[in-house]
């Protein structure tokens, strides 16, 4: 079949009316646009070589660098410990010297100029010495009521210590024991000895006849011994029972009890008194010095039942 040709002054008329047309501008700009890129693809492609050029130099130059610096600090390593540090030390001894001479200088020139004030103002000068006065006497003033605190202060001390002191007394007579000593019976039992300590009890010997453990013997021969209390191991005297079954034991023993008093136990020898009456028994007591050791033998002396 036959193909239909256009005639050829048609598709003129079309190519002018796509041209004056708005999309027609649009689509000449655009082919305009495509040209221009195609002409500077190839100068952008020359300009990335040359960046890349340039990126490789300054690697190479950022490696030399490195490997130079490397090697700078192996030379200074080398020269410290050659003692080429001496010339640090000179340098830091220049500057000490540099700035203890400018010290000086600003030290001699404060003093010219004090001298030249001096010298130029003399009622500036004692206005100075008016002022350092007065500060004087503030100082004195305050001297004066540390004075007087440090008085009132020792005033102070002075009756705390007198009142202390007091009451040490009061203290020492109360534990003074004031007795009247009745006629002594002649001894006709035997003694059932007790040591008054560390305001415990310590009996030579317990309720069931045995030593008592809280007392440590040191023998002097084969009759006498020292006896020494052991702190916190006596009976104390609260503890009723122990020391009620304690002088019933005596009172079946047809003894009397000799106590050997210390000075730290009068109030326990006072409680412990009250109960030797209450069990029926007789007593008699001697007091020793806090340092003295007893010393128990056959030979020796108990104080006589009151």
């Amino acid at each position: 079949m036959r193909k239909l040709r256009p005639k050829s002054d048609e598709s003129l008329d079309l190519l002018l009316d796509t041209l004056c047309n708005v999309f027609g501008g649009i689509i000449l700009i655009a082919c305009l646009l495509a040209l221009l890129t195609n002409n500077e693809t190839s100068p952008q492609g020359d300009q990335i070589e040359v960046t890349e050029t340039r990126g490789m130099l300054l690697v190479e130059r950022l490696a030399a660098a490195k490997a130079e610096l490397t090697g700078l600090q192996e030379l200074s390593l080398k020269m410290k410990d050659s003692g080429q540090d001496k010339l640090q030390k000179l340098i830091n001894e220049r500057d000490e010297l540099r700035a203890t001479q400018e010290r000086l200088r600003k030290t001699q020139a404060s003093q010219m100029n004090d001298d030249a004030g001096q010298s130029k103002d003399p009622a500036g000068d004692i206005a100075k010495l008016r002022a350092e006065v007065k500060a004087l006497d503030v100082k004195i003033e305050d001297a004066k009521a540390r004075r007087s605190a440090v008085k009132n202060k020792e005033r102070d001390f002075a009756a705390k210590i007198q009142r202390i002191t007091s009451q040490i007394a009061t203290a020492d007579e109360k534990r003074v024991e004031h007795v009247r000593f009745p006629k002594e019976r002649a001894i006709t039992k035997a003694p059932m000895n007790i040591i008054l300590k560390y305001g415990t009890v310590y009996p030579l010997v317990d309720s069931a006849g045995e030593k008592y453990a809280g007392l440590q013997r040191v023998h002097k021969d084969n009759e006498s011994f020292e006896a020494i209390p052991k702190k916190s191991e006596g009976l104390l005297i609260t503890d009723k029972p122990s020391i009620q079954r304690l002088l019933a034991s005596y009172q079946r023993w047809g003894g009397y009890v000799s106590l050997n008093v210390y000075p730290d136990s009068f109030e326990t020898f006072r409680a412990l008194k009250e109960m030797i009456h209450a069990a029926g028994l007789d007593y008699g007591f001697d007091v020793y010095p806090d340092h003295f050791i007893i010393t128990f033998s056959p030979k020796g002396t108990s104080p006589a039942p009151l």
